[in-house]
């Protein structure tokens, strides 16, 4: 049983001092944090890491799902994991966190998910408008189980109803909080910039440890969020999956060799090989995808083969191939480092840096990605849209031109 909210924010800082105070987060991907990529990102500089998203309902009534879904084990090589769970209904969630308690250093709660299945589901950042809703699921948890209870959140619209969603989960006995600095709205193209006021903000308030997520492309970005939003710990996402490197600036932590693309990928592999992941080389080609983007844009043959490839070894080879080629790689945390190419800055475009201004203060108190006014991301929502309808048109026709050639 979980006490009041003093008590909670307790548990949240010396829970926190036991996991050694942990200043780098590998942030929870659907099918993109599994065990492989985990143990990757602890060995190059990850204090902590999460599970991929798990369906609470699938994982308590679909067996297959939670075989192919959940893969976390605590253990000395692996390090902290907490398992991410998603969902709506309190005593299913709770079923849920029953299955992967036994296997993971906390449960965390997914309120962060801007997808359009996290709508259908009920789940993610749709549940932000339901304030009693995400409150009775941490409660729940939190007076159920024996390990800490933590949640991951996106921005609401506004400062104070940002705040006060944070206060209520505390309240409610999350232990440790995550706050990605983007709404709800802004996702893929529209993601524009992270803003790290409102997670500074967000610190200010409450008593429990927050991890500010957003707007991370390189090392020197975890040090200025760290400064600008004085957040417990950094995460990292996206950019974690291009370079696992991140929180060891490409340096290896033994060696302290450089490691490029190629490296970060064939390391990749080697664990793939000692610890398979449930769903083989379907798993591994999306990590290869980002690690090697550049070069697989400029060689297209070789992205051809990696989509066919079934196998490691023929992931190797391909991996191989590629650095025979000497493509251009954007050598990150180095003086050649160029955003432009990375797979990153895709949506984003290039960082601009985020010069200080000429009395030495960060003035934007956000991160050095595109920052988006309101109505630029509503225009570009809608261009999305008339996009998607013109896909669709041009589909139905292709369509009913094969069907009439057919009759012909």
């Amino acid at each position: 049983m979980r006490g009041p909210l003093a008590l909670s924010s307790a548990i949240g800082w010396d829970f926190w001092a036991l996991l050694g105070n942990p200043k780098f987060v590998a942030a929870p991907m659907v099918d993109q944090s599994e065990r492989p990529f985990r143990l990757l990102c602890s060995q190059l500089g990850a204090h902590l890491t999460y599970t991929p998203m798990l369906h609470a309902r699938l994982m308590v009534e679909v067996p297959a799902y939670r075989a192919a879904h959940f893969d976390a084990h605590v253990d000395v090589e692996e390090g902290p994991v907490f398992a991410q769970l998603a969902g709506h209904d309190p005593p299913t969630v709770l079923a849920a966190a029953r299955l992967v308690e036994p296997h993971v250093t906390a449960v965390d709660l997914n309120f962060g998910c801007p997808q359009g299945i996290a709508r259908k589901g009920r789940y993610g950042a749709f549940l932000l408008e339901e304030p009693e809703t995400m409150a009775a699921v941490v409660k729940t948890l939190s007076r159920e189980l024996t390990i800490p209870v933590t949640a991951k959140l996106r921005m609401m619209p506004t400062l104070e109803d940002t705040v006060r969603n944070c206060q209520q989960l505390e309240a409610a006995g999350a232990s440790v909080l995550c706050l990605h600095g983007r709404t709800r709205q802004q996702n893929k193209q529209l993601s524009g910039g992270a803003d790290w006021d409102v997670i500074a903000e967000v610190v200010r308030q409450v008593g429990v440890p927050v991890i500010a997520n957003g707007g991370i492309a390189t090392f020197e970005d975890v040090e200025r969020c760290l400064k600008h939003t004085g957040a417990a710990a950094v995460m990292s996402s996206e950019a974690l999956l291009e370079n696992p490197a991140l929180f060891c600036r490409n340096m290896d932590p033994r060696t302290r060799h450089y490691l490029n693309q190629e490296e970060l990928a064939y390391r990749y592999l080697d664990l793939c090989i000692e610890h398979p992941p449930s769903k083989g080389a379907a798993m591994m080609r999306p990590h290869l995808f980002k690690m090697l983007h550049h070069g697989l844009r400029t060689h297209t043959e070789l992205r051809d083969e990696l989509l066919c490839a079934n196998h490691p070894d023929e992931l190797r080879q391909i991996v191989r191939r590629l650095s025979s080629s000497g493509w251009l790689q954007p050598q990150f945390h180095t003086p050649s480092y160029q955003p432009e190419i990375s797979w990153y800055n895709r949506y984003r475009g290039a960082s601009d840096d985020n010069d200080d201004s000429a009395d030495g203060k960060d003035d934007t108190g956000r991160s050095s990605m595109e920052t988006l006014t309101r109505e630029e991301l509503e225009k570009r929502t809608l261009m999305k849209l008339e996009q998607k309808q013109i896909a669709k048109r041009r589909k139905r026709l292709a369509r009913k031109a094969r069907r009439a050639a057919v009759v012909e």
